[in-house]
């Protein structure tokens, strides 16, 4: 059976997997540029103490390379101090730039809207007044229309700020959604101020909240730092677009390929892969790579694990490394004449030879870690030798302070090499993948490491495997929404049969994440 597999493991030509709920129109990745004193400029969480400047309005949108057509959201910070209109002049100019811009800052009135609109915004940004001035933003949209007209709603642990969130709004998040939907407005900005401008992420639990709140659609804002952002938010049924602004001036984010990316967000299914650690031909498991204890046959878990949907599944012989042996080659037949599915094997490969022998044991991608960390060139012979889809990078991260270190001979030994710098060197080298272990979390049932995740999906372009801490579904959907992973591995919780892999595949598909059937 194993030469047989490779004929049903391909992902050429995948069909994209409908998601219930999303919307098909095209989700907008908006350009954000805020003002102050007429350069363009980031607070971090709504502080002006914070500020950094960035340039002149049209300079920073060449560098951008923003097209002509883009819808543009800027925002006037010195308008939102004073509560008047105060940029008028470059409006007016990007206006004219053949930008659909949409603007807020300083509208209190009537007359203070029109002098946005008669600058050529397509758009009303209204904040203080849809929460204060319920009467003026029904006059607003009566005067002006519900689809030039979008409100502001800016959020901090739970409460909506105005004022250029400086005090807090006289109406609940509820009443304020409540009006917004009477009115038939079609769309809401809603801003997390505590992950505004930090990069870290959105705030995914607040748009979640929104949409069993309200049935309006809603623009994203704040925190977006990673493509993978864009993607998530895509695949949110209730958001039809995010605005973008540190991640894009900081160069994090291309404004193309991100809006390339969002055009199809579901057209590759993420991956549920069960992990077999693997001691002297038994299956075992521990916690932060120790307390070592029997899980069973590795040929009856993986045949299981297939009848349940597993899409991949990985092997890892926690002792080859540590005695230095190599993998026990005959569990690796035997479990590869056992399945259809896509194998990746790992432990104890030290050169191209032991890499070709696990291939001919009947894997379809081998992992090496201990051996490329002490000879890095051996990624790259192994890519030349096998192709860069047969390379999976196995990294076993251990926090330390503000980042993480690599470690070696199953998580045993620390090394001085950053792991997120030795993941991006191995993408260089040939890497067609990386599966990345948190030491720290290692069955724990804790949940992934969000901030390890991204720190590495950040600024890798090839695929990462969340593996280590995965408790409950929510982790599994928490690692590919927030924390940007390919495809999310894990070990006791489904040899303890706490859930079954079915279990995360339905609960994925019902949060907007994209599965195979």
């Amino acid at each position: 059976m194993t030469a047989d597999r490779k004929s049903h493991t391909t992902d050429k030509g995948a069909q994209p997997t409908a998601v219930p709920g999303l919307s098909s129109a095209v989700f907008a990745v908006i350009p954000s540029l805020d003002l102050l004193n007429d350069r363009v400029v980031r607070l971090t969480h709504g502080d002006f103490a914070t500020a950094r400047v960035y340039g002149a309005p049209e300079e920073v949108l060449e560098s951008l390379h923003v097209p002509a057509g883009s819808r543009l959201h800027i925002v006037d910070l010195d308008g939102s101090r004073s509560g008047k209109p105060i940029a008028t002049a470059i409006v007016r100019r990007l206006a004219h730039r053949d930008l659909r811009v949409q603007v807020g800052g300083g509208i209190r009135s009537l007359d203070d809207a029109k002098r946005w609109l008669d600058c050529g915004a397509e758009k009303i940004v209204v904040g203080t007044v849809a929460a204060d001035s319920p009467h003026l933003l029904a006059a607003l949209v009566e005067t002006f229309g519900t689809s030039r007209v979008i409100p502001a709603i800016d959020i901090r642990d739970g409460v909506i700020r105005v004022a250029g969130w400086e005090r807090e709004a006289s109406s609940s998040i509820e009443e304020v959604f409540g009006r917004i939907e009477s009115l038939g407005i079609e769309e809401v900005l809603v801003t997390d101020i505590s992950r505004d401008g930090a990069l870290h992420g959105p705030s995914f639990p607040l748009y979640r909240q929104v949409r069993h709140k309200a049935r309006v659609k809603i623009i994203a804002s704040g925190g977006v730092s990673a493509i993978g952002d864009v993607v998530s938010l895509a695949r949110f049924g209730n958001v039809s677009g995010c605005v973008i602004g540190k991640a894009l001036l900081e160069g994090r984010i291309d404004l193309d390929m991100a809006r390339a990316r969002v055009a199809t967000p579901n057209a590759i299914p993420e991956r549920v892969i069960p992990c077999l650690d693997v001691r002297d031909g038994r299956v075992v498991k521990g916690i932060n790579f120790t307390n070592i204890r029997d899980a069973g046959d590795p040929v009856e878990a993986a045949t299981r694990y297939e009848a349940e949907g597993a899409d991949e599944l990985v092997i890892l012989d926690i002792s080859a490394t540590d005695s230095n042996r190599q993998t026990a080659l005959d569990t690796v037949r035997r479990v590869a004449d056992a399945i259809f599915i896509p194998l990746t094997v790992g432990g104890g490969i030290r050169n191209v030879e032991d890499f070709r022998a696990m291939l001919r044991a009947g894997a379809d991608r081998v992992g090496i870690n201990t051996a490329a960390l002490r000879n890095p060139p051996l990624i790259a012979e192994c890519a030349a030798e096998f192709g860069v889809q047969a390379v999976v990078l196995s990294c076993d991260a251990k926090r330390v302070g503000e980042h993480w270190l690599a470690t070696v001979r199953s998580g045993k030994e620390l090394t001085a090499i950053n792991a997120i710098d030795w993941c991006k060197r191995a993408e260089e080298l040939g890497a067609g993948e990386i599966l990345l272990t948190s030491v720290d979390r290692d069955g724990t049932s804790e949940g992934y490491d969000i901030e390890l995740l991204r720190a590495a999906t950040g600024v890798l372009n090839i695929g990462v495997i969340a593996s280590g801490g995965a408790g409950t579904l929510d982790d599994f959907r928490d690692a590919i929404e927030a924390g940007g992973a390919r495809a999310v591995l894990a070990a006791s919780l489904f040899h303890d049969r706490v859930l079954t892999v079915g279990d995360v595949k339905r609960y994925l598909e019902i949060e907007g994440i994209p599965v195979r059937k």
